[in-house]
């Protein structure tokens, strides 16, 4: 089956984006901070409590504590397929119908074991590209980027069916994908500054577990809009790829 290219610009799909998000930036916002919660939040909490810390000699005889936290590695093993799992159908109930109810972040967990392998299967397959290098690497992990919104939107299938779908949509869209998420490195690198003057004015208060926490959560709600931009651009890429949105050059506008 020949499958669709996109060849909208990435400035178009930002746009078509933003002209979502018009009027629901609160509460998709609040969907993301949600599953920030639910994904780094713990994390990040769990590997200040389980961790472990080893001393080694580095150059000129200096020894380097290395602090390597494997909480995180646990719950996100665990949950990480169907946290992805909820968060991309939140976005396609809202693209699509302009949903915004907060209990389909929670929807992967009626779903576990099917979005757990599938999770699991992408991440050993990202991984053994890896093993060539960086770069096989992140071309798999864009080949298979469509693979949860392929089991939302059609159930029926395995989750290596489901992989095996994400690769045949990404066939000659890869690099359109790449351009898209490079697009938003300037927003980022914009959101970064509040960041970083929040953790210097706190300065060692950020050393406390709880307000170390705090102000990190703080401190990322900059970056935390740009994710909400980001992702939904990433689900209007999915609706052309699967040609379930159309844009009308001719007028200017997209249909679905």
């Amino acid at each position: 089956m020949q499958n669709n290219i996109v060849n909208e610009t990435c400035s178009k799909i930002r746009e078509i984006a933003r002209t979502a998000l018009a009027g629901y930036w609160k509460p998709v916002f609040i969907a993301m901070f949600i599953y920030f919660l639910l994904s780094s939040g713990i994390s990040n909490l769990l590997n200040s409590y389980f961790s472990y810390e080893f001393t080694q000699v580095g150059p000129y005889g200096i020894e380097i504590t290395q602090h390597i936290g494997y909480g995180s590695s646990i719950y996100m093993f665990l949950l990480g397929g169907p946290l992805e799992y909820g968060v991309v159908m939140y976005l396609l109930a809202f693209f699509r119908a302009k949903k915004t109810d907060n209990t389909l972040l929670f929807e992967g967990f009626s779903n576990f074991f099917k979005s757990f392998f599938l999770m699991f299967l992408i991440s050993l397959k990202i991984l053994l590209w890896s093993l060539l290098f960086v770069i096989p690497g992140m071309i798999a992990a864009i080949r298979y980027s469509q693979s949860f919104y392929i089991m939302i939107d059609h159930p029926e299938f395995t989750a290596s069916q489901c992989i095996a779908e994400s690769s045949r949509l990404m066939k000659n869209n890869k690099m359109k994908y790449f351009l898209l998420i490079l697009s938003f490195i300037g927003w980022y690198l914009l959101a970064a500054i509040p960041e970083a003057i929040i953790l210097r004015a706190v300065g060692g208060l950020s050393d406390n577990i709880v307000f170390g926490l705090i102000f990190s959560i703080i401190s990322l709600i900059p970056s935390l809009f740009v994710d909400v931009y980001s992702l939904v651009a990433s689900t209007v890429f999915y609706e052309l790829i699967t040609e379930r949105l159309v844009v009308n050059e001719s007028v200017g506008d997209f249909i679905e």
